[in-house]
């Protein structure tokens, strides 16, 4: 039966639970892969101006910012910094110090509000469902309650501080789901769209990158927006966090998430940012590029070319010659190999900052040493309660996507990959049957066959079910659009409320 978009959205908000890994901050070291210098801060140059270099609240006390009727102290935001920094072997100089900070409060600020609105929607999150999240985020870190319980003590992180986040969290997701999930809609036409972008996409280089946009409101402000993105660039470029920036400071609907753009192709992009990505290299960022409504910075994490070699065993080996047509009507094609996988997910979230970001990715490096076969990895995926945890059954491996055919290509049965970044999380894959099978003779003179409605990766990736790729790729057309909605509503929230800020 053919699925309505309402039907296919039905699943958008039904994982949608708190991506409780986020603690996992306290005991990492703080290494990202997609920033030049994790938990450091790029500030604009207009910004930097209205925090004082001096200003230190180590010792300070009493009330740092109103936020409606509530207040956030200066020992709420010493406390959460503890908690992001818990797993930094040096202390952050002061001035680094000074700017994280006061991106802790403009978190703290987002918190108070979503609270504010869910105790407006008449919403409650109970302290059963706190320890719930609290215990999930012990399994997420391979410890025990208790374990966990002592891991915060001993780097002096209070309780109440993780907790607080968690309700915080686990509330707004409650807004959301009630207030801007059931104007999600998702056309037929929508995802045909995207289904053809993927099909004209197929074999073209990609690129792993993320972007900051910086919009231009009108011509007199041309030069000090470019001026802003150069100092930004600037500051960056000495030891800023791509990723923190981002968040601070682009308009892009990506901007919670670091800027994260996912893996992008030529023709799925601003032609302009095509053009700039073609001439970059893994770990450069551009030059301000100028767009129709503004200024774009480009970070280029990874290249992947069509045909490239995917391991360092060896290079791929050079390609035929182009066959003869007569040639090509007697010669079988080459086997294809087929593939039973699994996956654990650790849900990123958007709001997550860089040190968050980076103990989620270290999580899914250490469960390496924990999974040795499928058994196993049965056992482990029940304490990753999220949607992309899954059983993905079988498939050919030619037409799964990039990302996740270079994971797996080589990756020996009942071993489990390195990390695979996705839109909205980290994902490791293990490989649980591989066998060929041969491939078929075709006819020269056979007609070409009618176009796939859905690609071959799309509906490998949803275990062969066709409808399925179309709710998949749905998925992610809402998601997006449930990012930028939310990030709308919590924009107005800020332009609404009375926020006097105190330090």
């Amino acid at each position: 039966m053919t699925q309505t978009p309402m039907n296919r959205l039905g699943k958008i908000m039904a994982g949608c639970a708190l991506g409780l890994a986020l603690s996992a901050t306290a005991f990492a070291a703080d290494k990202t892969a997609d920033a030049p210098a994790a938990a450091r801060v790029a500030l604009a140059p207009s910004s930097r101006a209205m925090i004082p270099e001096t200003a230190d609240i180590s010792d300070r006390t009493g009330i740092a910012a109103t936020v409606n009727d509530d207040a956030i102290t200066y020992s709420d935001i010493r406390n959460r910094l503890d908690l992001y920094l818990a797993g930094n072997p040096q202390k952050p100089p002061p001035e680094v110090r000074h700017k994280l900070e006061m991106q802790v409060l403009d978190k703290l600020i987002d918190e108070k509000l979503q609270m504010q609105e869910a105790k407006k929607q008449g919403i409650t999150v109970t302290d059963d469902d706190v320890k719930d999240g609290f215990n999930q985020i012990a399994k997420q870190n391979n410890m025990s309650v208790e374990e966990f319980r002592h891991k915060l003590d001993v780097t002096g992180v209070k309780m109440s501080t993780l907790t607080d986040q968690i309700r915080a969290e686990m509330a707004w997701t409650q807004v959301v789901r009630r207030k801007l999930r059931p104007d999600v809609n998702v056309s037929e036409s929508e995802i045909d769209t995207a289904l053809v972008q993927i099909t004209r996409a197929k074999g073209s280089t990609e690129y792993l990158a993320a972007d900051i946009f910086l919009p231009v409101p009108g011509p007199e402000m041309e030069t000090s927006v470019r001026h802003d993105a150069d100092d930004l660039i600037e500051s960056i470029k000495h030891g800023g966090n791509f990723a923190a920036a981002a968040r601070k400071f682009s308009k892009a609907p990506g901007a919670t998430a670091g800027g994260d753009m996912g893996w992008v192709r030529e023709g799925t992009v601003d032609p302009k940012l095509a053009a700039a990505l073609k001439t970059m290299h893994p770990g450069e960022i551009s030059e301000p590029i100028r767009t129709d409504k503004g200024f774009e910075i480009l970070f280029l994490r990874d290249v992947h070319e069509p045909g490239a070699a995917t391991s360092a065993a060896g290079a791929a080996p050079p390609a035929p010659a182009p066959a003869t047509p007569q040639a090509a009507a007697s010669a079988p094609s080459k086997p294809e190999t087929i593939v039973h996988l699994k996956q654990i997910t650790i849900p990123i979230d958007a709001s997550d900052p860089a040190p968050v970001v980076a103990a989620k990715m270290n999580r899914a490096t250490t469960l390496k040493g924990e999974i040795s076969s499928c058994d196993q990895m049965d056992k482990k995926s029940k304490d990753f309660v999220s949607p992309g945890t899954t059983d993905m059954g079988s498939g050919p491996v030619s037409s799964l996507p990039e990302p996740v055919r270079r994971a797996i290509e080589n990756l020996p049965v009942g071993t489990l990959s390195g990390p695979v970044r996705g839109d909205n999380g980290v994902a490791v894959l293990m490989v649980c049957e591989r066998h060929e099978i041969p491939g078929r003779e075709e006819p020269a003179a056979a007609p070409a066959p009618a176009p796939a409605p859905v690609p071959k990766a799309a509906v490998a990736s949803a275990g062969g079910n066709e409808d399925g790729a179309r709710d998949q790729i749905a998925n992610q057309i809402g998601m997006k659009r449930l990012d930028q909605m939310q990030e709308h509503y919590l924009r107005d929230l800020r332009a609404t409320a009375f926020i006097d800020k105190r330090i």
